[in-house]
């Protein structure tokens, strides 16, 4: 819902207003729109059914627009260009291989297709271009951009995430976006891709139901958000969830959760404290990265069990443990490193390891339980790729 101030900002054309030429109607009615409409603007690929829809919100402000019914139609069609098109990625959105889009600068445009990264022709003119596309994906998911507030990560209403920067944080505008499938890999996909097996999968599902604490770790784009919303698949339907995103992806389809999505004036550790006020039986921390790592390991420990998380890891087992031990310590904790390690040790159950491969395709590597407080591998994949119990 947009606020009123906003909508105030914009004065609707009258009939009896004058009108100095079809662009500067075409550039009303869509800043009218993304005004009055910011719900109806979220979206990469456009549907007959979503068009359908701001076409009818076009078509109502153009009612009080003072133009001859000759040109309405170019106006109209000007406008819902405006409002649908992103421009010089056009193109590129036309290819459903392509799950991410990163423009490093206006002459340097990367793309993963396929599951690999290649760059691809120059599409952009200048990086003013790119600022401009940059504003305009944050203001479409409801986030300001300015020079003032260089940076905005945010999730658009059909799925896609992006992350976008201005200078002076960056030298040239940057943005990634990563799309969200029409049908994201199901379990049996994983299964027929050799990502996981049965036996995998039957051990981690089991976990879960058995209230195991889960971390899910691994590099940028390995697949442990998506990996994680399978395994909530698994959690019993009478227990309540508390779910809590730096930017909101999960979207688990069940009763019984409660969503909270940080903000700049409240951080997801604000957020994880205030989830233990509110009776989980289960906490789910999209990613851990900072003083949020302790508060989980503590809860963890002290009657959330069940609970999961995913973190950026550069290997399993005692890397990952490293890797939280790291981040805990962001939140000032008088604990030394050796401490934090042991209480990871201590909270965590299972540490679920995904890559990617070099031929693009995401798959689970490795998981390892904690017993005793060691880590131990209970299953591993091999050098012919297989994934497996290692043997004594």
């Amino acid at each position: 819902m947009v606020p009123e101030s906003s909508v105030r900002r914009f004065q609707p054309l009258h009939a009896r207003e004058p009108v100095d030429g079809l662009s500067e109607v075409s550039a009303r009615v869509v800043r009218e729109v993304e005004a009055r409409h910011a719900d109806q603007l979220g979206y990469l690929v456009w549907t007959e059914e979503r068009l359908a829809a701001l076409g009818r919100a076009v078509d109502a402000l153009l009612d009080d627009f003072d133009t001859e019914p000759a040109v309405r139609p170019l106006v109209r069609r000007s406008a819902l260009n405006q409002l649908t098109g992103l421009g010089a990625l056009d193109a590129l959105l036309l290819d459903d291989r392509i799950t991410e889009i990163m423009v490093n600068r206006a002459d340097e445009v990367v793309v993963e297709r396929g599951g690999v990264l290649e760059r691809v022709a120059s599409v952009f003119t200048d990086e003013a271009e790119v600022a401009a596309l940059a504003q305009r994906l944050a203001a479409r998911a409801g986030r300001d951009l300015t020079t003032e507030h260089p940076m905005a990560d945010a999730r658009l209403s059909d799925g896609s995430r992006i992350s976008v920067i201005l200078p002076p944080v960056s030298r040239y505008p940057a943005l990634a976006i990563r799309r969200t499938p029409e049908r994201p890999p199901s379990i049996d996909d994983l299964l027929e891709a050799g990502a996981v097996t049965p036996e995998v999968w039957e051990f981690l599902t089991e976990s879960v139901q058995a209230r195991a604490n889960v971390v899910v770790a691994g590099g940028a784009g390995a697949g442990k958000t998506h990996l994680l919303r399978l395994l909530t698949d698994a959690i019993p339907h009478d227990q309540r969830l508390v779910v809590i995103e730096d930017v909101r992806e999960l979207d688990l389809p069940r009763g019984g959760t409660v969503s909270l999505e940080s903000s700049g004036r409240y951080t997801t550790h604000d957020l994880v404290v205030q989830a233990l006020r509110m009776r989980p039986d289960r906490i789910i921390v999209g990613e851990v990265r900072a003083q949020e790592a302790l508060d989980l390991i503590e809860a963890m420990a002290t009657g959330h069990p069940g609970s999961f998380t995913t973190v950026h890891s550069p290997g399993p087992g005692l890397d990952t443990v490293y890797r939280m031990a790291r981040a805990a310590l962001r939140s000032g904790t008088p604990l030394s490193f050796e401490v934090l390690c042991q209480q990871i040790l201590r909270a965590v159950d299972i540490i679920v390891f995904v890559a990617r491969t070099p031929e693009g395709a995401r798959r689970v590597e490795e998981v390892d339980v904690i017993v005793d407080g060691a880590v131990r591998p209970r299953f591993v994949r091999d050098r012919a790729g297989q994934l497996e119990r290692p043997t004594p």
